[in-house]
């Protein structure tokens, strides 16, 4: 089959096209896994692929669009899903070789997107149980960044992050309990948001980071965000948690402008976290291009976590949420299968029965209390700019961060505060490698990231840039 470019397009674009009868969901998914099929072997963004089901829902959508009538907001659009989220039909690793046959019902995400009338392509690589900063695991060979092979896609949604870098799917979903979709979105290329926290609801089989993880969108363009966000998002009554004021309409990003607004830029938090120094020229460009849009940029930092992540030394605060996830599904987890975990895991899981409850409550109300000082400080700006991280590390560098030392971290903060933040590309290093900046908003405004980030994509646009490896 010839390249028609359909994997060019943004999703907007494709339903756009599929209004036109341009083309139709099954010609576009049938050149999508073409180049899956000749892609996915050098970089390992996918971990399973949803072929069958995937052809007959887009068949559904094909009829959909020859028929009269209404559509669902992603008819006939390629959708691919972190496989840390269950999808029936499916194995469901959570990126782990105990779970490698691991199969599950829907979870709330992939019943949300097949109602939206979205194909779901395949299951996205990550780290084991979504524990390190790039897409290493004993289920397959390393992720890879489509911009330089020899770096890594970051983590831990580093096999989405990649997918839509390398143009296999416009629409990803991914998870962040610590900056992860917001770092694999930075040195790959493309958006990344983290809602506010379950914006979109967590209502699965697997649950190892309750109180951090945020599902979010990684996309190519601002636009599409928003289209899978509005899609996605909704209180559920087994989430009590998503139980927020509502959202009606993500497009409104779209409408209004930014004068007036107050955006405070830090540079290191206030605490000297160190940043990349071409990363930090973007940030500074960032800045400037908001007061020249009319807003109001000052220089302030944000509060900050200077505790250590552990219970006790050598017990990292959320290893018991880990150990307990496992054990609800395989009982005796630790006994079966300890051999057979990460050398990053297998410390934290041999440590997590050692946890004590009253240790991790105490973790629980320091992250309340630190959210509460987090939203104190924004009442004072609506926004916030900083860096996110530098440009993707080489594989022989990645390595595990010591959990024993406060999380120095520009992204890790507003997994405790539930901040929506996005990871904005906004430039290239000196090696050509993409940089992004991160724009965080009030609690609940992600209508208001989104329209910060859509004025970056306006003034510095990046949908159009591929890595060679796309292209060739």
């Amino acid at each position: 089959m010839a390249d028609a470019g359909y994997w060019r397009m943004s999703a907007s674009e494709l339903l756009a096209g599929y209004a036109r009868h341009d083309f139709s969901p099954v010609e576009v998914l049938r050149e999508l896994y073409e180049r899956i099929e000749r892609l996915n072997p050098k970089l390992s963004s996918f971990l399973a692929l949803n072929t069958d089901d995937a052809f007959e829902a887009a068949q559904a959508a094909e009829n959909a669009w020859r028929s009269p009538g209404e559509k669902p907001p992603l008819c006939g659009v390629p959708v691919s899903i972190k496989d840390s989220i269950e999808v029936d039909g499916m194995p469901t690793t959570y990126g782990s070789l105990p779970f490698k046959d691991n199969r599950q019902p829907d979870s709330e995400i992939a019943r949300r997107v097949r109602r939206a009338g979205g194909v779901i392509t395949g299951k996205t690589n990550l780290p084991e149980f979504a524990l390190y900063s790039g897409v290493d695991n004993k289920l397959s060979p390393p992720g890879r960044n489509p911009w330089d092979l020899e770096r890594t896609c970051g983590g831990s949604s580093g096999g989405a992050g990649s997918s839509v870098a390398a143009g296999l799917g416009p629409l990803a979903i991914g998870t962040d309990s610590g900056g992860s979709v917001r770092t694999p979105a930075a040195v790959n290329g493309i958006f990344g948001l983290k809602p506010t926290y379950q914006r979109i609801p967590a209502v699965q089989t697997w649950r190892a980071a309750p109180g951090r993880s945020h599902n979010g969108p990684m996309t190519r363009t601002v636009r599409d965000s928003a289209l899978l966000l509005q899609a996605l998002s909704g209180a559920h009554a087994q989430d009590a948690e998503s139980n927020l004021p509502p959202v009606h309409d993500y497009q409104a990003f779209a409408q209004g402008g930014l004068r007036g607004l107050r955006v405070a830029v830090s540079y290191d938090f206030g605490q000297g976290y160190s940043a990349n120094p071409e990363a930090l020229a973007l940030v500074e460009q960032a800045a400037e291009l908001f007061a020249a849009l009319g807003c109001e940029v000052v220089e302030a930092d944000p509060p900050t976590l200077e505790e250590p992540e552990e219970l006790e030394p050598g017990v990292w605060a959320y290893a018991g949420d880990h150990y307990a996830a496992a054990e609800a599904m395989i009982p005796n987890f630790l006994e079966k299968h300890l051999d057979d975990l990460t050398v990053y895991t297998r410390p934290i899981y041999e440590a997590a029965p050692q946890a004590k409850a009253w240790q991790y409550r105490r973790i629980v109300r320091r992250n309340r209390a630190f959210g509460h000082r987090m939203q104190a400080w924004f009442q004072d700006y609506d926004f916030l700019l900083s860096p996110v991280v530098g440009p993707a590390v080489r594989l022989a560098d990645a390595k595990p961060r010591d959990r024993g030392k406060p999380p120095r971290s520009f992204v890790v903060p507003f997994n405790h505060t539930y901040n929506p933040a996005a990871a904005v590309p906004f430039g290239f290093s000196a090696g050509a490698l993409p940089l992004s900046v991160q724009v965080v908003g009030r609690l609940h405004d992600d209508v208001g990231v989104l329209r910060m980030a859509a004025a970056i994509e306006q003034a510095r646009p990046w949908s159009h840039r591929w890595p060679p490896l796309a292209e060739a």
